[in-house]
């Protein structure tokens, strides 16, 4: 384990002397003294920008590194240069009981450097100087120190590669974080941003660290199509769902993805596992003004990846709700409404579609998709708002009536039919239709029902050929009293 690695808690190890309670201090202090007794490094910053990273290998050594203000080291990292008038240095190893300690500090007429043995001061040169150089290109390599003049040294000697090269030699996430903010804000061209960032995740193991960089460089990234594009290829090197869908979504707050961000961002979605992440973005890019209707097309097929309906029926009625929606677009959300398994969202799904204008080919395919729906409340809910809201063609009113009295309950069928009768504009061919459907209706009671409501219409048409197939239903009822009642209702 490298020096000025970040381990987990280390807040609490820093906070702890704040706490008034010993009930609230004392677990603390036992969990930072089971960090050292392990070998586990930590690194504590206060307000005042001190950052202090220890380290500890077994109990038998302890390594120290302090620091306060920003310093430079040399172009072999093995020595410190120069450090900013409020600038400090502290390192301190101890082997078996054996103490190093090297301090150094800003003056006014240049850096103090001292080398200790123990407690005794010993001269810089050449010991101080030899050890200082033997061990500070480790802790530049695993801690921020010097990070800023690093970052600087390494872009005026080789451009944007020489620093990825570096951020890559770097073992901790938390340091290569550092090291990429840093490098961004370097005065970057415009055309650096897209490589930084796909170099950047490629390098990094933790989503976290990924996420933080992306998200806080996104300013810095949005002026360029090319690097926001990167920024949403990099989400799907993610492995964490809750990461990818924090960065996709500022990033869409921020700015408005172009078509081709987009399409980078649902890439992203679709290897996601959680349903509930999955509609947080898509809900997100559904916000968006300038989406074609073929991204809306794609938008609405992946929710055919989803498992949970209720989170497929949120993100579908919002993208109904897109106005000027193509027939590929119904088309896409009529095939996921029938993946769905529960009839109560398939139905909220449905008539949410039907504020739409939608032409005689997906009227067909709407009324296809209501038979994957068992139960006989929900489709004649749907069926009734087929007939309210969409100006059926002739063909399709009678596929309509053939659909909906395929379920079993006669009340339902009955219902519908006389639903059907209500319908504006009605014709000849309806009637027609809905008079043959009647004699579907197994209960003398429904079909009577029906027949009794229908009369008063074919009485003010007197239509010769509506009245004989009245008739003709009507012999299909067994009980002489409910025949009678419909005979007497057309007579």
């Amino acid at each position: 384990m490298g020096v000025g690695q970040v381990e987990p808690y280390p807040h609490l190890c820093a906070s702890y002397g704040k706490k008034k309670s010993m009930k609230a201090i004392f677990p603390i202090v036992l969990l930072c003294l089971s960090f050292l007794a392990h070998g586990q490094t930590l690194t504590v910053e206060n307000a005042g920008g001190t950052k202090k990273t220890i380290y500890n290998r077994g109990g038998l050594s302890s390594f120290s590194v302090e620091t306060r203000g920003k310093m430079e080291v040399s172009d072999d990292d093995r020595d410190i240069k120069s450090m900013s008038p409020d600038g400090y240095l502290e390192i301190t190893k101890t082997v078996f009981g054996s103490k190093r300690r090297i301090v150094i500090s800003a003056t006014a007429s240049g850096l103090k450097k001292e080398y200790y043995e123990g407690r005794t001061l010993v001269a810089w040169e050449p010991e101080g100087r030899k050890w200082l150089g033997e061990i500070l290109p480790e802790i530049v390599r695993t801690t921020t120190i010097a990070a800023e003049s690093r970052v600087n040294r390494f872009y005026r000697s080789g451009g944007v590669h020489a620093v990825l090269n570096e951020i890559r030699a770097i073992e901790s996430d938390f340091v290569r974080a550092h090291y990429a903010n840093l490098l961004v804000n370097v005065n970057q061209p415009a055309q650096n941003m897209p490589i930084i960032i796909a170099e950047v995740s490629d390098i990094m193991e933790s989503d976290h660290y990924l996420a933080e960089f992306l998200t806080k460089n996104l300013k810095a990234f949005l002026p360029s199509k090319e690097a926001v594009r990167a920024v949403f290829l990099a989400t799907g090197k993610m492995d964490s769902d809750h990461y990818r869908t924090e960065v996709i979504k500022e990033a869409l707050y921020l700015g408005p993805g172009s078509q081709e961000n987009v399409v980078a961002a649902l890439e992203a979605t679709s290897k996601m596992e959680s349903d509930h992440y999955k509609t947080e973005v898509l809900t997100s890019l559904l916000r968006q003004s300038n989406l074609s209707d073929a991204i809306l097309a794609e938008m609405i097929n992946t929710t055919k990846g989803m498992e949970s309906d209720h989170y497929r029926t949120v993100v579908l009625t919002k993208a109904l709700s897109k106005p000027g929606l193509s027939s590929t677009s119904f088309q896409r959300a009529l095939e996921s409404v029938k993946m769905m398994d529960s009839d109560h969202y398939k139905t909220e799904v449905l008539t949410s579609l039907l504020g739409n204008t939608i032409s005689p080919e997906v009227q067909a395919q709407l009324i296809a998709a209501t038979s994957s729906i068992e139960s006989d409340h929900y489709v004649t809910v749907v069926g009734k708002q087929i007939l309210r809201k969409v100006p059926l063609t002739d063909e399709a009113f009678k596929n309509l009536l053939d659909e909906m009295t395929t379920h079993e309950s006669d009340y339902y069928r009955a219902e519908f039919l006389k639903a059907a009768l209500e319908r504006p504009n009605i014709n000849k061919s309806n009637l027609m239709a809905i008079l043959i459907t009647t004699g579907s209706i197994e209960s003398d009671h429904y079909i009577t029902d029906v027949l009794v409501t229908l009369a008063p219409t074919l009485r003010s048409l007197n239509d010769s050929s509506l009245k004989e197939a009245y008739r003709a239903a009507a012999k299909k009822i067994e009980s002489e009293t409910y025949y009678g009642r419909a005979i007497r209702a057309i007579d």
